[in-house]
């Protein structure tokens, strides 16, 4: 199943910026997977929506009518039979049989049964049939949002690893800058060995952050290459960007829970096969007519009787009555019990509704909170750069103590990890609005 970019996020017009100060020098170009093609490679290779497939069929071949009794049943029933025998016969006019005999006894009939009334059942029952190919068909639905929700979340996750790594490279720069001023400060004799060794120390600090991030990162393009169902070293590069929507209303959310999320369309069908169960119930107690007929032929042919051959065409026709007054009260208690199971849905119906309404408040909060918090960052990162591009200025012209330039190149990286969490959290926080509502996939 192919999915456009509508159908995989509500994908509108909200751009966040571009990490402008991300330059990949760690990182070689690759072919580019985007999150729309990883998505439809997902759908179209696991093997777990395969078999979700192949259920739905399956019970999508069970709807027919003569699977729930419509239409007459026509037998062909045809037998024949052979004896030898030994016949001693003696008569009273003296004649004396003494001979080996053999009879044979051929029959064919044709019989016709056919339940014209029986209470409305196999309509119940045909009903029931296409109901639960409906829900088999939500239940695909279901496997499909679910890994879909997996493939895109995996996705994030190298998007956000590779920020990171593209991060500490920027970082790693300004650390090698501070360690050539101050090798060459200390070389000139005009600066402190102890200033360039902690300026090694540093600098070595983060080439090991950036040792585990390239790690991290391997290891995240491995799992999402596993979701795909495809070589796990196939090497790729993802998107750097992704678009948002600005305005979420949640009231329109809300009604779209009720409306379109599969786990309560689902529940809600299994609601309406409970109710088709009680029909079923229901129509056992009233009286059942049915017709039958029977065309045969009969033929003997014998060497040893007084009747040599014999033979008979008959055709029957006729109609039955069936009607069960008295079961012990078997038929009332499967009805009190399906009843109880349409009433029980109903309850969980309710429950879930009211469970997912508070889960999408909770959503919606964090992804204003999520926006908030991201503006807030970029603004954090846009300083934190400013300052310690001063602050390495006025190091290399000696204004400074290595004391502070420290604390701005700390400043800058904390602010730009912030900025990559913010960045990840806003996406995550809008694909799980699109998934309690109903909206991932359509």
């Amino acid at each position: 199943m192919g999915l456009k970019p509508s159908n995989i996020l509500m994908i509108r017009t909200f751009h966040l910026f571009t990490l402008l100060f991300f330059i990949g020098t760690g990182i070689s170009a690759q072919e580019l997977l985007p999150l729309e093609e990883a998505v439809n490679l997902g759908l179209a290779q696991n093997l777990g929506i395969e078999v979700a497939r192949v259920e739905q069929q399956s019970t999508e071949m069970q709807v027919y009518r003569s699977n729930a009794g419509f239409g007459p049943v026509l037998d062909l029933n045809a037998n024949a039979g052979a004896t030898v025998n030994r016949v001693q016969q003696n008569y009273l006019d003296g004649r004396v049989v003494d001979r080996f005999g053999r009879s044979l006894a051929p029959n064919v009939s044709l019989g016709l049964d056919w339940t014209v009334y029986d209470g409305g059942r196999m309509q119940a029952t045909f009903d029931r049939l296409k109901e639960l190919s409906n829900a088999s068909s939500i239940e695909t639905q279901i496997a499909i949002q679910d890994l879909v929700s997996q493939i895109i979340q995996s996705y994030y996750d190298v998007m956000r690893l590779k920020a990171r790594v593209n991060f500490l490279n920027t970082v790693i720069k300004y650390y090698e800058d501070r360690l050539n001023i101050t090798e060459e400060r200390w070389n000139v004799g005009k600066g402190s060995k102890i200033d360039f060794l902690q300026s090694k120390t540093d600098l070595n600090a983060q080439l090991s952050e950036r040792a585990i991030a390239n790690n991290d990162f391997k290891n995240a393009k491995i799992r999402l290459n596993g979701l795909l169902n495809r070589e796990l070293d196939i090497d790729f590069d993802v998107e750097e960007e992704v678009v948002f929507n600005a305005d979420y209303s949640l009231p329109e959310l809300m009604q779209t829970v009720d409306e379109k999320n599969q786990d309560v369309i689902l529940l809600r069908k299994f609601h309406d096969i409970s109710l088709i169960s009680e029909r079923e119930i229901e129509a056992t107690r009233k009286p059942q007519v049915g017709f039958s007929s029977t065309l045969g032929f009969f033929y003997t042919n014998t060497n040893a009787n007084f009747i040599l051959s014999n033979q008979n065409a008959s055709l029957n026709v006729g109609f039955n009555a069936r009607w069960n007054i008295l079961d012990g009260k078997h038929r009332h208690n499967q009805l009190a019990i399906a009843r109880v199971n349409t009433h029980g849905l109903e309850k969980q119906e309710e429950d879930l509704l009211v469970r997912l309404h508070s889960q999408l408040t909770e959503a919606y909060n964090q992804y204003l909170s999520d926006k908030e918090l991201l503006d807030f960052e970029e603004q954090n990162k846009e300083l934190a750069e400013e300052n310690l591009a001063i602050s390495l200025e006025k190091f290399r012209l000696g204004d400074s103590t290595i004391l502070e330039l420290n604390e701005a190149q700390r400043s800058y990286d904390t602010a730009l990890n912030r900025l990559v969490n913010a960045q990840h959290n806003i996406r995550i926080s809008e694909l799980r609005l699109l998934e309690i509502s109903g909206q991932l996939v359509r």
